[in-house]
């Protein structure tokens, strides 16, 4: 995307996100049982970031709370009526949700780690299914997911410590993970050129590397410690575009690295702080189609948005709440190839769905005084972005 410095600056983003923060307060704020609201009502599909006169890079989309937000809801009859049943109530909610992923047919997949299932969202065709509890695979706690170019779903299961693969319909293809060989996997990401998968093993410290033709583990980086290539109860996982660079989330060393395909470390950004750039608990990650990298900190409650050439810092959204556009303890985060932006919005039981706009890839600018002096970044070699154009609708 175009993140333009003359129209974006990092310094206006505290100012920007107080401002956001009261609008969202009072206009959000409902009306008491049987008065009528007195003044204009929020109105969420106008909330964008940054906020004007700035140019609009991010728009808020939609909510999904659970399958009612999909499949159609039937009225209720006239005993759920007089029982007060509201058969929206009847359709399956998210309880703990952590990891989102998004097929090529647009079709949502959720992962909630406490009714051990991966929900299946079908918005275009109002249809909703699960994945996970066949005869031959229980998930117990479903974590990490991530689909491969074939539409095959990726699992990781912390409790089992596998790693499951579904096809389209939800039949199992592969319980990956012999004994010994995983102990807690949380993030996944599927390099379909190189037939790779990287899983994330948070106790062990490391990535686990496994072969998808074969399924057998091929390879592992990574080992406990806060040296450059070294992690401490790493979460998270993702691709660039051309899978030339391997983004992991090192939670508790409080910091993005990244690596080549070789599993090299090349790079690294953010650390503990309190400033734009800084992290308290990254998790969720993810890499839009221009190499922008977005990463999730569950604990500040937002995301924040790095350019991939020297880890600038571009925007960040979010805050504490249950507003649209803030967060409770969010979680994973996934950018589609129409640009839009899933975050599980962990601890209020939702989805946020955003959407990018006004997009362009120009070369990298320097970064602002503010976010350069607080991410600690070391850049990588220059990797290339191709431009691209996306227009607001």
């Amino acid at each position: 995307m175009n993140w333009n410095r003359e129209h974006l600056r990092v310094k206006r983003l505290a100012t920007d996100f107080a401002v956001a923060a009261l609008f969202l307060s009072i206009m959000g704020t409902p009306a008491k049982a049987g008065k009528k609201p007195k003044g204009p009502s929020f109105d969420p599909s106008k909330l964008v970031w940054p906020l004007p006169p700035e140019q609009p890079r991010i728009r808020f989309e939609g909510l999904i709370r659970g399958v009612a937000d999909v499949e159609p809801v039937k009225k209720a009859n006239f005993l759920d009526r007089m029982a007060g049943i509201q058969v929206r109530d009847l359709k399956p909610v998210f309880s703990k949700p952590y990891g989102v992923a998004v097929n090529s047919k647009g079709v949502i997949f959720v992962s909630d780690s406490t009714q051990g299932v991966v929900f299946a969202l079908d918005r275009a065709n109002h249809k909703a299914s699960y994945f996970g509890i066949t005869p031959q695979a229980r998930v117990r706690m479903p974590m990490g997911v991530a689909v491969d170019k074939q539409d095959h779903l990726w699992v990781t299961d912390a409790v089992t410590g596998k790693i499951y693969v579904f096809d389209t319909d939800g039949s199992l293809i592969w319980a990956l993970g012999r004994a010994g060989e995983t102990n807690n996997p949380t993030g996944v990401a599927v390099d379909d050129s190189r037939h790779r998968a990287y899983v994330v093993d948070s106790r062990a410290h490391k990535v686990l590397v496994y072969d998808t033709n074969t399924g057998m583990l091929s390879a592992t980086f990574g080992k406990r410690g806060s040296g450059d290539g070294e992690f401490n109860f790493p979460t998270n996982i993702a691709l660039s575009p051309d899978g030339n660079r391997i983004y992991v989330s090192d939670t508790m060393n409080f910091r993005i690295q990244a690596f080549d395909a070789n599993y090299k470390f090349v790079g690294k950004f953010g650390r503990q702080g309190m400033r734009w750039g800084d992290f308290s608990m990254p998790k969720g990650i993810s890499v839009d189609r221009f190499g922008n990298i977005y990463v999730v900190d569950s604990d500040y409650c937002n995301f924040q948005v790095f350019e991939p050439k020297n880890f600038s810092l571009l925007l960040f959204v979010g805050g504490p709440g249950n507003m649209p556009g803030t967060f409770y303890l969010p979680a994973g985060i996934d950018v589609d190839a129409n640009d839009n932006l899933y975050i599980v919005d962990q601890l209020n039981h939702r989805i946020q769905i955003l959407k990018l706009v006004n997009g362009e890839v120009p070369a990298a600018a320097p970064a602002p005084a503010a976010a350069a002096g607080s991410s600690g970044a070391s850049a990588p070699p220059e990797s290339g972005v191709a431009k691209a154009n996306t227009e607001p609708k």
